[in-house]
C-alpha cells in the first residue's frame, strides 16, 4: 500500500466522519427548534391560564367585592386601596393638565406656569373660584355697565 493510498484513504475517512458530523448538527438543530417551538407553545398556554385566573379573579371581586370571603378580604383591601391612589393620581394629572391662555398673546399653557412659552411674557398665578362664591358688589356693577 502506497502513501498515496494512505492519504486517499485518510481522506475518505474524514470525510466520511464530516458528513455525520454534519448530520448530528443538522439533527440537533432540527431538534433546537422544534424544543423552542414547543416551549413557545407552552408560553402562549401559560399566558391564557393567566389571563384566565384574572378574569375569573375579576369576575369575584364584582360578585363578592363587598362582602368578600376571609380567605380573599387581603386582595379586596389591595384591589380597593390601588383603586384609591389611581383616582388619587388621575386627579394629579388632572390639575397639571388644566390649561389656560395667556393674557398677552392668548396662547394655550399650564395654569401653573408662570412665563408663557409662546412671547415670554411673565403670568400671575390665580384660583378658579366658583361663581357662586363671588359676591356682585352694585358700584362694580353699575362702572362695568357704564362702560
Amino acid at each position: 500500500m502506497g502513501f498515496l493510498d494512505k492519504v486517499g484513504r485518510f481522506a475518505e475517512k474524514a470525510g466520511e466522519n464530516m458528513a455525520k458530523a454534519a448530520t448530528g448538527v443538522a439533527d440537533k438543530s432540527k431538534t433546537l427548534a422544534e424544543k423552542t417551538k414547543l416551549k413557545s407553545q407552552i408560553n402562549n398556554e401559560k399566558s391564557s391560564i393567566n389571563k384566565a385566573y384574572a378574569e375569573l379573579g375579576k369576575k369575584y371581586y364584582e360578585l363578592s367585592g363587598i362582602n368578600p370571603a376571609p380567605e380573599y378580604m387581603e386582595f379586596v383591601s389591595q384591589i380597593k386601596a390601588s383603586m384609591v391612589h389611581i383616582e388619587e393620581l388621575e386627579q394629579q394629572i388632572a390639575a397639571l393638565e388644566i390649561e389656560s391662555t395667556c393674557p398677552k398673546c392668548g396662547a394655550a399653557m399650564r395654569r401653573d406656569q408662570q412665563f408663557c412659552q409662546a412671547c415670554g411674557s411673565r403670568t400671575e398665578n390665580f384660583v378658579d373660584v366658583p361663581a357662586s362664591a363671588v359676591e356682585v358688589v352694585p358700584e362694580v356693577e353699575r362702572a362695568a355697565e357704564n362702560q
